[in-house]
């Protein structure tokens, strides 16, 4: 469609009023968008571009727990020229949560509806009023983006085997806490990779080089893994003498990872190539630091009890999910998703929830009615219920003591009915359920079946995994 010079002219003096004034006037919006974008996705190496009608986003995804980028474009002609650009930061912190959802669900962080066909929507430092298509073609190109840049992370997280370990990022050095020794048992670690550089000997604990303060555990070809020393004052729990030692994320160490050559850093993970994280600490606590004792016994004023005393673990052990057959086990992960759903800022996707509302009822609907603080799990349940005033609400709650488990098994089945009938769901209520879960399952006597544990592990594995992603990576950028 070609645009007649006067509204051309129009729009040009236009383009230096609010935003607002073009609300007021839909029918000049309808003008402004009439040079779109043509819907494209291309992907080269760590490169994706992806292209709506509206909106157009192109990303330098992550490698190895790097920071990618991105930068958004707008096809309307008030925004023609305008280049959003987002940090690693600005991806994880605003986009990354609400996915694959409707713009109007209030789900996203980086979206607020102002009208029927209109959002705010914050970027970064940049704030821009959007119409509803503008937005939904965000929301798609944020949609392929967010998830690709997610894939990424979790899939280096996987390979590397660090989800148990803490990241740690400092200076130039990122990495993983392993556990802690003291000073001196570090000193012996240090002294023994000097006395065995891979270039003074051939033996096989001739695997050693400096680089630094750190150690390189190489073969002089294949570099297996780069520890780093931390000393970490800030935490009570340690003595000032105590070092954490780091699982580095060296670039020599990863750098197999290329444009156009994606999946070959994960060939080269194993035992004769890059160790990961959880090998890593396994071969410095099982061979590494036992050698170290033996070699040196008699030529250090601390004993071998003293120097593995000190030796702090930082890692808990919990049964993997599909493992789990004691009921009791899925506490710890679903307190994982509870805490998270207590500080999510925005509503939560319904299809995340539904089966594992259906679940859990169904886990815990054979509970003996004794259980304890029935009372707790009802003024939970009327939460979830209540839209009237606090004093309302407290008036209509007086007969709880009346109540019975059956009756909080009947709230949760109409949890179940309503959220069914939902595209999202409102965080603190499913707080609120997942609360009353734990409750259950932690003080009551269940009968359950089989197939309804196995519901429930299969129920809880994504809602789990998506909590564990966002409090690892999305969160701690907010």
């Amino acid at each position: 469609m070609t645009i007649p010079e006067s509204i051309k002219q129009f729009i040009t003096w236009i383009q230096g009023f609010d935003h607002q004034f073009i609300r007021c006037h839909p029918d000049l919006q309808d003008v402004l968008e009439k040079c779109d974008f043509e819907p494209s996705i291309m992907r080269e190496g760590y490169r994706l571009v992806v292209v709506k009608r509206k909106v157009a986003i192109a990303c330098n995804l992550p490698k190895a727990f790097g920071e990618g980028d991105c930068e958004i474009e707008f096809s309307s002609i008030l925004l023609r020229g305008l280049k959003i650009h987002l940090n690693h930061q600005d991806i994880l912190g605003q986009l990354m949560t609400g996915l694959h959802t409707q713009p109007d669900w209030e789900c996203r962080r980086f979206l607020k509806q102002l009208d029927k066909n209109t959002f705010q929507v914050n970027l970064g430092q940049t704030t821009v009023i959007l119409s509803n298509l503008e937005a939904i073609d965000l929301c798609l190109c944020v949609d392929e983006v967010c998830q690709e840049y997610q894939n990424l992370i979790i899939e280096f997280e996987n390979a590397l085997e660090t989800w148990n370990f803490e990241f740690i990022k400092f200076s130039s050095i990122r990495g993983f806490i392993l556990f802690s020794v003291r000073q001196e048992l570090w000193e012996l670690m240090q002294q023994f990779a000097n006395e065995f550089d891979y270039t003074k000997g051939k033996s096989e604990w001739h695997l050693f080089h400096r680089e630094d303060i750190s150690i390189r555990v190489s073969r002089g070809i294949r570099d297996h893994t780069f520890i780093y020393p931390k000393l970490d004052r800030d935490l009570s729990l340690l003595a000032n003498n105590q070092i954490n030692i780091i699982y580095e994320l060296n670039d020599v160490n990863l750098q197999s990872i290329e444009t156009g050559k994606i999946s070959l850093w994960q060939q080269d993970i194993g035992i004769r190539g890059t160790w990961t994280a959880r090998y890593t600490k396994q071969w410095l606590l099982e061979k590494y630091i036992p050698k170290i004792i033996n070699y040196y016994s008699g030529k250090t004023q601390l004993s071998e009890a003293e120097l593995l005393a000190k030796i702090t673990n930082y890692t808990s052990y919990r049964m993997p999910i599909k493992e789990i057959d004691n009921i009791r086990d899925l506490v710890p992960y679903l307190r994982d998703i509870q805490s998270w759903l207590h500080i999510y800022m925005e509503n939560i996707t319904a299809s995340l929830l539904k089966p594992y509302y259906q679940a859990y009822t169904n886990l815990v609907r054979n509970t003996d009615s004794s259980i304890t603080g029935i009372d707790y799990i009802i003024v939970n349940l009327r939460k979830v219920e209540w839209k009237n005033t606090q004093e309302e609400n407290f008036n209509n709650f007086k007969d709880w003591k009346n109540l019975t488990f059956k009756y909080a098994i009947d709230c949760l089945d109409k949890q179940v009915a309503r959220i069914n009938n939902s595209e999202y769901e409102n965080s603190f209520k499913a707080d609120l359920i997942t609360r009353t879960f734990i409750w259950i399952i932690e003080n009551g006597k269940i009968s359950f079946s089989q197939a309804q544990l196995n519901a429930a592990k299969q129920a809880l594995l994504p809602l789990w995994e998506q909590s564990r992603f966002e409090m690892r990576h999305v969160y701690p950028n907010r």
